[in-house]
């Protein structure tokens, strides 16, 4: 309902090219190993941890009490009693109970951990800083620290002695891997770099742990930090999406993917709220003969994405996009294909990942990675069911009422 008067809107614009300049270097790793069960993840990872010699860095949106999360935290234990540097960093909306649930312990075996912009610190910057003497002042600081706090650091990001990383969809938490009662993991995507040379994602881990929201004595250093990892990012296949610069650029670059695509764009997201610019490219591609296809949950971790999601089901499909609703599991998993470039990590195609959070995404170098990432999303495409304009037009009347309502508030999200 809502995204045919968004499409009407929506005005032919030329953006600059901001793409970033890839050159003709080598990628920063050796090996690639990619990763569709959080079982298999999860074991190489903690199989890692045992064998560090110098430091562990995990960072990630959820770090939830569970079975998974205990079997990591044992593993940090051990690594941290013969020695090595062991850091945890999880996000304050992702991980609101992290610290109550394993503060004690982190602290009690010499684990460092730190909580990425916590709400807590918002209230309190809030009281610390309301006085009603200086209400412009106060309001001030209230705006900083509510513009401070949508940013969320949605990456999952595991480094291991420095040379190996892990990154992709996997929190941790126990909706990841087969396990009673649920026994049914959900649908994820991950990669491990083995043998990396490049310090770009230590970099970015350092930045985010030095984080000095909203202000401190950490700021001179965090542009230090800054500076050197745009400057990392310049080329090669990492997409860090740091900063507003960064972020921009990664949207910039999605469009011109977009637009330029001769043969297929594929799309594999559970929460798809594109802004207008991909939009429209995607309805053109369509027109013009691109195999778009898009497969979204058929059932949704937050439902009130999927219904805005909908809004985009019937003008995509009357361009010739295909659609389709996985059904064996929830899909968490977040894949990119247009033409011969492949993106995977972290990554949504909505509103909070293209304009607020933190993410970390790679373009997989070997041939090998991305024919198994294709046969993949073959095998999502024959697990799932695919949209029919008749299925959309039969929604139930609240269903339609829901998908409008939040279509309004779709920059939530």
């Amino acid at each position: 309902m809502g995204s045919r008067h968004f499409l009407r809107k929506q005005k032919s614009t030329r953006y600059r090219s901001t793409r970033y300049a890839l050159r003709s270097t080598p990628p920063p790793w050796k090996t690639e190993k990619v990763y569709f069960k959080g079982a298999s993840y999860f074991r190489d990872l903690v199989q890692a941890i045992h064998r560090a010699r110098r430091t562990i860095d995990l960072e990630t949106y959820n770090f939830e009490k569970s079975w998974l999360a205990d079997h990591l935290v044992r593993a940090l234990e051990r690594a941290t009693s013969r020695g090595v540097r062991a850091r945890v960093l999880v996000d304050g909306v992702g991980s609101p109970d992290f610290e109550k649930d394993y503060g004690p312990r982190f602290k009690k075996s010499g684990i460092a951990f730190k909580v990425y912009r916590s709400w807590p610190v918002f209230f309190a910057g809030i009281f610390r800083h309301f006085h009603w003497y200086h209400l412009i002042e106060s309001h001030r600081w209230f705006r900083i620290l509510l513009r401070g706090g949508k940013h969320r650091d949605h990456r999952k990001l595991y480094i291991v002695d420095g040379g190996q990383v892990w990154l992709g969809s996997f929190n941790v938490n126990d909706n990841h891997i087969s396990r009673p009662p649920r026994n049914r993991a959900w649908r994820n995507t991950g990669i491990r770099l083995g043998g990396v040379g490049d310090a770009v994602f230590g970099l970015a881990f350092e930045l985010n742990w030095e984080d000095s929201w909203p202000h401190g004595r950490g700021r001179q250093h965090k542009q230090l930090l800054k500076q050197k990892l745009a400057r990392r990012l310049s080329s090669g296949p990492v997409r860090m999406t740091q900063n507003r610069r960064l972020r921009i650029a990664y949207r910039h670059e999605l469009l011109e993917h977009f637009q330029g695509a001769k043969k297929r764009i594929w799309i594999l997201t559970p929460y798809f709220i594109p802004n207008r610019a991909l939009f429209q490219a995607l309805v053109t591609a369509a027109r013009r003969g691109c195999d778009v296809r898009i497969v979204l949950p058929g059932r949704s971790d937050v439902p009130m994405v999927q219904w805005v999601s909908s809004s985009f089901y019937y003008p995509l499909m009357r361009a010739g996009c295909r659609l389709y609703h996985y059904q064996k599991t929830i899909l968490h998993a977040k894949t990119l294909f247009v033409d011969s470039w492949i993106a995977v990590g972290s990554s949504n195609l909505n509103y909070r990942s293209l304009r607020m959070d933190l993410e970390v995404n790679v373009l997989p170098q070997a041939e090998r990675s991305k024919k198994s990432l294709e046969d993949q999303f073959r095998k999502d495409l024959s697990q799932s069911q695919e949209i029919t304009a008749e299925m959309v037009r039969r929604r139930p009347l609240t269903l339609r009422f829901l998908s409008w309502l939040f279509f309004r508030f779709r920059f939530w999200f």
